[in-house]
């Protein structure tokens, strides 16, 4: 995944310029040294290494200033040392519901829910991302790393904008509003991008 802060920068910059958009918080840090992130590479799905070899981590929020304002967009990609820390009671919890415990995040676009990997109990990486809504529900995207980045891009963060990769969620309220709105907000929105496989 070549470019990927180059390519963030340019959204960050499309968004700044866009009248149907109010851009409230960005920051796109370094990456760690280049031994550090080999280290913890290892072992991680296609791409993931090249990406934090470029991107140290990425934050994104925008709100619409089109109608109530409401429609937003939201990225919380962590740093890859914290990825793969610790997430004892946040995805799972000692001594209580371990069902969640594979679950690695590494996009935190809200509080409640996640992009995320999943380890297997040989301590491999799943190659595609998941959805994840914390304690409650997990869903494959049916996407690899890369593709998530391209579709992040694309989708410019839009809230909940995952939720459109996966089956089963075609008709909540989240997938609907992103078919509704990404037009309005964004004229050269490719919708087909975002659907199940």
């Amino acid at each position: 995944m070549s470019n990927a802060r180059h390519r963030l920068d340019a959204l960050v910059a499309e968004l700044r310029e866009n009248p149907r958009v109010e851009l409230l918080k960005h920051e796109l840090t370094d990456p760690l040294p280049p031994d550090r992130i080999g280290e913890l590479a290892e072992g991680l799905p296609a791409g993931v290494e090249e990406f934090y070899r470029e991107v140290g981590s990425f934050t994104l929020e925008w709100r619409s200033t089109e109608g109530d304002g409401a429609n937003r967009g939201v990225a919380d990609i962590l740093p890859l040392d914290r990825v793969l820390g610790d997430w004892s009671g946040i995805t799972w919890f000692p001594g209580g519901e371990q069902e969640f415990r594979p679950v690695v995040p590494f996009d935190f676009f809200t509080p409640e829910a996640c992009a995320a990997f999943e380890r297997g109990e040989d301590g491999t990486f799943a190659e595609t991302v998941s959805y994840h809504y914390f304690g409650e529900e997990l869903a494959p995207t049916g996407r690899t790393f890369t593709e998530y980045v391209d579709l992040l891009i694309a989708s410019r963060g839009y809230w909940y904008w995952p939720k459109t990769l996966c089956r089963g969620y075609e008709d909540s309220a989240e997938v609907t509003g992103f078919r509704q709105d990404m037009p309005r907000i964004f004229p050269d929105h490719d919708d087909e991008l975002f659907r199940p496989r």
